[in-house]
């Protein structure tokens, strides 16, 4: 055991606290006393999992800060600069990018978003409304610049990354701000549907016909979050041919130029949309009477997105905390985890809260719905390592209506807008708005109080499930936009033209009785994988429905697979947290189950169908079919031959159903950020749920599935020498690779010792795993995942109601490669295996890696 007890030490953190307990936003000095009051104690489990015990909240927080800095102060500092679009100042402006290709264009994009702005108007506003809970925030930035200080003072060295062998430079101090411009960005990127609505528009100009054909809002499984009994129950609009408008367009004396545009927008692909499973089941299915619930969000791997796991616990003291779980770097509060009474985990809600607009911007003015609004222009300097000018850039604000965003800054979809306009983005988040993130919920003592918090927070995005020992809750706070009119010309699904009344938001938004929200119904349980909660797309449409809420959610694979299990679970009765950790390590693709029936039928026919006489007598095709069809059993497990030609195939054969009737470099750009899309399109034209599908597969289904496997069969061949699936195994091309994950390049070393790791998944399983296919029109030398299951936790309640949480997660706790907490939490995260959460004290005592204490300031 590690003991941090030295009286020196405690001596001169005393000393570097006198200047640094008090720091201050831009225009504020320091206020209220200095921390922490009393001396604040952390245990450090053998897990590198901190247990933070004080005697106040605020001197909690200051600990908060003070031990994440610890742990993780690179991947802080990197946030930070992230959300300020500071990237390139250290590293230059071909350093790694996050959303976007490099660091440069996401400095841009934080320009143009204008992140710090809006973070520093939410600050004020919770300053003057909200003093208690943004006392905990400063006491929070306290902590970190208490660590910031003994680094800059050299009483410690310098944290990893921060050497000559990286960043070379001592951390900054950070500003009472900087959590909510932090949180600011993050919720933009929870809420941001740019990239779909950009793509959406491309295609109905490159392709009108196809996406038509489509039927583009179709779930591949009809699986919805409410049970039927919460669902809404307002008549549908009378039956009419479905006919939408198209984006807005303008004549141009130009024409218009396909390849250059799409050569622009190819760089929004960075621009990921990301997931989450979560799902509860209430008392009177499980073996205990109370609920289980489980959740494991799908973040990056990188510095935005890798979670960090503590305990926080004021409660012992007189407090008001004893929380425990996973949380964001960047801001404080547990996302993900427990307290005393309940247990909770999110979901993105995909909710519809970002529109645009293609706008007409004249002397200074923009042509909004009939009127001319004052367009202010904001001159951007970002500066770059080893350049000596900063890059200068220039965006338009209209107040009111959102932000233009610069083609020249970022390749964004300005082209769409023809006829000289520019395009402009609105975010219900283009303001000062409550920014209490999860500290309410954190606090909450029941299911009912847990509700009431989630109704408080229109800033977030998610799907909430909690429960306490007594039930399960489901329920939606985010703020949606009232669209009065979903028609031609007021289509939030793509560029609508500004000029048009009808498509402009006013300040209504969708009451709370609106918004998804579910106790489990009859049937006793709830289930959020990102998927449609009302089954308004159950038909194709979203303009038919009592109100709009979003149209394009995740396919319903996920949902689908966890919805069966627990009915089948819930059918033999008792359903065990060890049932509920297996299903959420489930890999069975439901995928394949929708196109390998297919396959069969079309092999079936070579031999009669002229049309295929092509295909005869192959031999290496009648094997990859028997692996696909009888010797697979559908499991994308790492170690299976299947899971690899099935993956390839499945790309292959949606290439063949859709890339034709589409730009190439267009499908490309779609199939490498949310390739889930293409991949529901594919199975749902071959398997004829499209009334008009027929019409992007002009040469007929059976030609484009045996074009497809026989192209399957050239892959294996040229990769692996053979269609013999004795040769290979879905991890010789499919890795998880975390290289980028607390904020600077680390050595892949492909295999469970480093951070490129093969792992079980595709993008239809439970256990999920997105990978990059192909770049560049041909098939990657190997499939990187660089997102999924960050962190994996499955919750039960012990005899005294007490939530008890079981979890695994990705690397580890510490950004220190020389800590055993760095990747030592790798191999259980791969393999399946959970840890208990340590929650009673004596428990923690026992598990004890390293103590240490922050004594109270002068």
């Amino acid at each position: 055991m590690h003991r941090v007890a030295s009286a020196t030490k405690a001596v001169l953190f005393t000393l570097l606290l006198v200047g640094c307990t008090g720091p201050s936003s831009e225009g504020g000095g320091p206020s209220g006393p200095s921390l922490p009051t009393a001396a604040v104690e952390v245990v450090v489990d053998d897990a590198g999992i901190p247990h933070i015990y004080a005697q106040n909240d605020e001197d909690l927080f200051f600990g908060y800060g003070y031990q994440l800095a610890r742990d993780r102060m690179l991947q802080i500092a990197m946030f930070r600069r992230f959300a300020y679009g500071r990237l390139s100042e250290v590293l230059g402006d071909d350093g790694p990018g996050s959303v976007g290709r490099d660091a440069l264009m996401d400095d841009r994009f934080a320009r143009i978003f204008n992140w710090k702005h809006y973070g520093k108007l939410d600050a004020e506003l919770m300053a003057k409304e909200d003093p208690a809970y943004h006392a905990l925030m400063r006491a929070w930035v306290a902590g970190i610049n208490a660590r910031v200080a003994e680094i800059g003072s050299g009483e410690v060295d310098r944290p990893w990354g921060f050497g000559t062998e990286g960043l070379d430079r001592v951390p900054e101090p950070w500003t009472d701000d900087d959590p909510y411009v932090i949180r600011k960005m993050t919720q933009f990127g929870l809420d941001q549907t740019i990239e779909y609505e950009v793509f959406v528009t491309f295609a109905q100009r490159i392709a009108p016909q196809a996406l038509e054909a489509i039927e583009l809002f179709k779930p591949a499984q009809p699986t919805y979050i409410l049970p039927p009994s919460d669902r809404p129950q307002g008549k549908r609009a009378a039956a009419q041919p479905k006919k939408i408008s198209g984006p807005a367009k303008a004549a141009s004396a130009g024409g218009f130029d396909t390849d250059q545009r799409l050569a622009s927008v190819r760089r929004l692909s960075h621009m990921k949309p990301l997931g989450s499973n979560s799902w509860s089941i209430d008392g009177r299915h499980t073996d205990t009477g109370k609920p289980i619930i489980a959740g494991d969000p799908h973040l990056g791997y990188s510095f935005s997105g890798v979670t960090y796991a503590l305990h926080l616990n004021s409660k012992d003291a007189g407090g008001s905390f004893d929380v425990t779980g996973f949380s964001f770097v960047g801001t404080p509060g547990i996302f993900a985890g427990h307290n005393d009474k309940i247990a909770w985990t999110p979901t993105s809600s995909f909710a519809d809260v970002m529109d645009t607009w293609a706008v007409r911007i004249e002397d200074g003015k923009a042509h909004i719905g009939g009127q001319l609004v004052d367009v202010v222009e904001r001159v951007e300097r970002i500066d770059v390592k080893g350049d000596d000018e900063p890059v200068e850039m220039t965006v338009l604000d209209v107040p009111g209506y959102g932000i233009v965003m610069p083609s020249s800054a970022v390749g964004s979809p300005i082209p769409i807008a023809d006829g000289g306009k520019e395009v402009l983005v609105n975010w219900t988040g283009f303001r000062a708005r409550v920014s209490r993130n999860f500290l309410g919920l954190n606090r909450a003592d029941s299911i009912e109080a847990f509700e009431a918090e989630v109704d408080r927070l229109p800033e977030m995005s998610y799907n909430f499930m909690a429960a306490d020992a007594s039930g399960i809750t489901y329920r939606v706070g985010v703020e949606v936009p009232l669209r009065t009119s979903i028609g031609p010309g007021s289509e939030p699904f793509w560029t609508m033209d500004a000029d048009n009344p009808d498509s402009l938001w006013t300040d209504a938004r969708l009451s709370p009785e609106q918004l998804p929200h579910s106790r489990g119904g009859d049937r006793g349980w709830i289930v959020t994988a990102n998927n449609d909660p009302f089954g308004f797309t159950d038909n194709g449409r979203v303009d038919d429905d009592p109100f709009y809420y979003g149209g394009l959610f995740p396919p319903g694979w996920r949902a689908k697979r966890i919805e069966d299990e627990l009915e089948r679970l819930a059918e033999t009765g008792d359903v065990t947290r060890e049932q509920i950790q297996a299903l959420q390590m489930d890999v069975h693709s439901n995928l394949a189950d929708e196109m390998l029936p297919v396959v069969s039928e079309v092999f079936a026919t070579v031999g009669t169908d002229p049309a295929l006489k092509a295909f005869e007598e192959r031999a290496d095709l009648a094997q990859l079919v028997t692996l696909l069809t009888s010797d697979w059993d559908r499991q994308m497990k790492r170690d299976s031959a299947g899971a690899l030609a099935f993956h390839a195939f499945a790309h292959l054969v949606t290439s063949g159903v859709i890339e034709d009737d589409l730009q190439p470099i267009l499908y490309e750009v779609v199939l490498q950020s949310a390739p889930m899309y293409m991949l529901k399109i594919g199975s749902l034209a071959l398997r004829g749920e499209y009334s008009n599908g027929d019409a992007v597969m002009q040469e007929g289904r059976s030609l484009v599935v045996m074009n497809a496997l026989a192209q399957t069969a050239a892959f294996l061949t040229e990769r692996f020498g053979t269609v013999d699936p004795s040769a290979y195994r879905y991890s010789d091309m499919r890795v998880s690779a975390m290289e980028y994950a607390y904020g600077r390049p680390m050595q892949p070393d492909v295999g469970n010792g480093g951070v490129e790791v093969p792992t079980d998944g595709g993008e239809s399983t439970v256990n999920v795993a997105q990978s990059l296919f192909r770049d560049d029109g041909s098939i990657a030398e190997r499939w990187r995942s660089h997102w999924g299951p960050i962190e994996r936790q499955v919750m039960s309640f012990d005899d005294d109601g007490v939530p008890v949480s079981h979890a695994n997660f990705a690397l580890g706790n510490v950004a220190d490669p020389s800590s055993p907490h760095f990747k030592g939490a790798l191999g259980d995260w791969v393999e399946g295996r959970y840890r208990k959460m340590l929650f009673a004290r004596d428990e923690i005592d026992e598990a004890a890696f390293e103590r240490h204490s922050l004594p109270p300031a002068p």
